[in-house]
């Protein structure tokens, strides 16, 4: 993930927040920018981005970033954007590797273990509903 920065090496998506731009990795197959506009839309409606202490706009975009992947593969895979109830699961981080790459590393089971949290993916069609709503108040 480039997150404040662009990494050449990898495609990504520029996504802004007021005065934040932060740098989401996708998938080098999805090229279509109105694809990933509209996968943007859906989790941004799904899950916002947050701001506060302690790394808080780090660990929302993170997930963010993770949501949005999943759309793009299911696009990809598919030819249209998944709707409904899904996991985001609490128990991967992102390890850093000695030849410089990332990758999801699965956290051991302990104490502190979460199952993950639930969360809605609305179809294309409620998002643009709910902006043009948004939009004439």
């Amino acid at each position: 993930m480039s997150f404040l920065e662009p990494d050449a090496g990898q495609n990504h998506t520029e996504w802004k927040f007021g005065t934040w731009t932060f740098y989401a990795n996708i998938p080098q197959e999805i090229k279509d920018l109105k694809v990933i506009e509209n996968a943007k839309s859906i989790v941004d409606f799904a899950i916002p981005q947050r701001f506060g202490p302690h790394g808080t706009h780090y660990y929302s975009f993170v997930t963010r970033e993770y949501v949005l992947n999943l759309i793009l593969y299911f696009y990809k895979e598919y030819k249209r954007f998944p709707h409904g109830d899904i996991c985001i699961v609490d128990n991967w981080y992102w390890k850093s590797l000695y030849s410089g790459g990332r990758v999801f590393q699965s956290r051991k089971r302990d104490r502190n273990y979460s199952a993950g949290d639930w969360i809605y993916l609305p179809t294309l069609r409620e998002v643009k509903k709910n902006k043009r709503i948004i939009n004439e108040k």
